[in-house]
């Protein structure tokens, strides 16, 4: 059986200058729709959001892109099993 769970994404490219670096580079942040929902609750546009994710990792946009517009259909199953096999590693590592 099959579950499959699709996402509704927007890419944006943005031009960010990380200052712990002091370097400039391109990045692209992917936010699902229910993110962009959630931001115009509060009244913030995603610009605003894109500025704030940047600020708190220490960076300051210098330029926002218009964003790619995508579903994404994740396997859950597939997701599972690789999130067990993963939770497994991690538990021998500790017991050791």
């Amino acid at each position: 059986m099959k579950t499959t769970l699709d996402i509704q994404v927007r890419a944006f490219p943005v031009r960010i200058h990380d200052h712990s670096a002091g370097t400039e580079r391109a990045e692209t942040i992917v936010l699902t729709k229910e993110h962009l929902q959630a931001a115009q609750l509060v009244g913030q546009s995603s610009k605003e959001l894109i500025h704030r994710i940047c600020e708190r990792a220490g960076c300051s946009v210098l330029e926002i892109g218009k964003p790619e517009h995508r579903t994404v259909s994740l396997n859950l199953e597939e997701l599972y099993k690789a999130h067990s096999l993963h939770q497994l590693g991690k538990r021998e590592k500790v017991e050791v």
